[in-house]
């Protein structure tokens, strides 16, 4: 691979192969123009040079094409995000059938997935929202946490090489319920106390099968087998409290709660992001960690991207920005205008941050959009 400093980078240059960073993570995909927060990142990261078996394609749209770089960032992502489904399906699958875990399938996500979710924050949070139709119900919590972690992860600065371990533990830390009767998983009615303690028997199978099956770190199975630890220490299988908790598990005990709220359950409907962020709100540092609680909430928004909302005056629009300083005055796409039209723009835009007369009066599910 050809080495290029990363000081001769510029804004809106794209490559026909695509360029990585140390030989093996993803930088950008072939044809996607590399952006300034992307040098900016390199930059911060210390990394000083990026490597391409390709060159530089002539006639790079200059920055001012976004949009049209957006898209095809958006495509790819879309892409991958499904390509994941779809192997932790098959992941999920094998081992509901009692076969042996694949560990190519968790390999598939972290090389081709996981990459893009650290490069396309913003983007990725969105396909969070997605309705995954008939896939299976671990397999899209698995990839949905993969995303909210890594997100949360990269912004409390938690080192890459650690960050990738928190990131398989997101994908396989639901394993072991391939290990309990789906007569109990499926059940309506309350759980008797020997059906409570199968149920906790998951996690401790999760430790298991991450080191003995998949041969991953230590610190992957002590992550996928903490995330129902309480920060009151209530939790379990071993009651640890506070810092005591390995942090990733902390991480994941809130985006995985997060994730679970937005699922139809057999006992329950699923929740709206907004009203699961209420009620994560309301914890009062029982169950999650304060300071990382905090941090997802600035990260993710009251009103999560892709939330469907209503304004004052009337119209309807889809988050696709977050403030953290700002959590109630995010930015959205207007997809019905105050008279009740189509906006005339294809994209028309509003940041409730500048517009001081606008504000969300309430969440709305979208199938009440649903004529």
């Amino acid at each position: 691979m050809k080495k290029i400093p990363v000081v001769e980078l510029e804004e809106g240059l794209k490559f026909d192969k695509p360029v990585y960073v140390d030989g093996e993570n993803l930088l950008v995909p072939e044809g996607v123009q590399i952006r300034q927060k992307d040098i900016d990142r390199l930059i911060r990261w210390g990394v000083e040079e990026v490597m391409t078996e390709g060159g530089i394609v002539i006639g790079s749209p200059e920055s001012s094409d976004n949009d049209e770089t957006d898209n095809s960032v958006s495509k790819i992502l879309m892409k991958q995000y499904e390509i994941a489904i779809e192997a932790m399906d098959s992941f999920f699958g094998d081992c509901r059938k009692g076969l042996s875990a694949n560990k190519e399938d968790i390999d598939t996500v972290l090389s081709g997935f996981y990459p893009l979710i650290i490069e396309n924050t913003e983007e990725a949070l969105i396909l969070t929202t997605i309705k995954k139709g008939s896939h299976d119900r671990l397999s899209s919590a698995a990839v949905n946490n993969l995303i909210l972690t890594t997100v949360l992860g990269a912004t409390i600065k938690i080192p890459p090489h650690r960050l990738l371990n928190i990131a398989a533990a997101s994908l396989i830390h639901d394993i072991g319920m391939t290990r309990i009767p789906q007569d109990i998983i499926k059940k309506k009615d309350k759980l008797t106390p020997a059906e409570l303690e199968s149920i906790k028997t998951h996690a401790v199978y999760a430790y298991r099968m991450a080191i003995k099956d998949l041969s991953q770190p230590e610190e992957v199975g002590r992550v996928a087998m903490s995330h129902h630890e309480r920060w009151d220490g209530k939790g379990y299988p071993r009651g640890l409290e506070g810092n005591k908790i390995p942090v990733g598990a902390r991480i994941l005990s809130v985006t995985d709660a997060f994730v679970a709220m937005g699922k139809n359950r057999p006992d329950r409907d699923s929740l709206l992001g907004y009203t699961a962020i209420r009620q994560i709100l309301n914890d009062n540092s029982r169950r999650f960690d304060p300071a990382i609680l905090k941090i997802f909430i600035k990260s993710i928004g009251i009103y999560p991207r892709g939330s469907i909302v209503i304004l004052n005056n009337g119209a309807i629009g889809r988050i696709n920005r977050i403030r953290s300083a700002a959590p109630l005055r995010p930015g959205l796409q207007i997809l019905v205008d105050e008279r009740g039209r189509k906006p005339k723009k294809e994209r028309e835009f509003v940041d409730l941050f500048s517009e001081k007369d606008l504000f969300i009066t309430r969440p709305v599910d979208p199938k009440e959009l649903v004529k």
